[in-house]
């Protein structure tokens, strides 16, 4: 079943340490001087596999989309 846009509305704020965001240098093909994206402030992106967990957002997001 597809969700309208106005059925998927989590109301938090972007989380830049998701872990469902991929890092600054993903899918560079110089990752020590070349990013392939950046957050709107600027900051630098980590790495999903630097993440190394979920982030307190992404457990509220999961709790709200699964009505845990």
């Amino acid at each position: 079943m597809k969700l309208k846009p106005n059925q998927n509305q989590l109301l938090t704020p972007f989380d830049y340490e998701s872990i469902m965001l991929y890092g600054s240098t993903s899918f560079s093909k110089d990752r020590r001087n070349l990013r392939t994206m950046e957050g709107k402030n600027g900051e630098y992106l980590r790495d999903v596999l630097s993440k190394g967990k979920l982030s307190p957002s992404d457990i509220q997001r999961i709790k709200k989309l699964y009505k845990c």
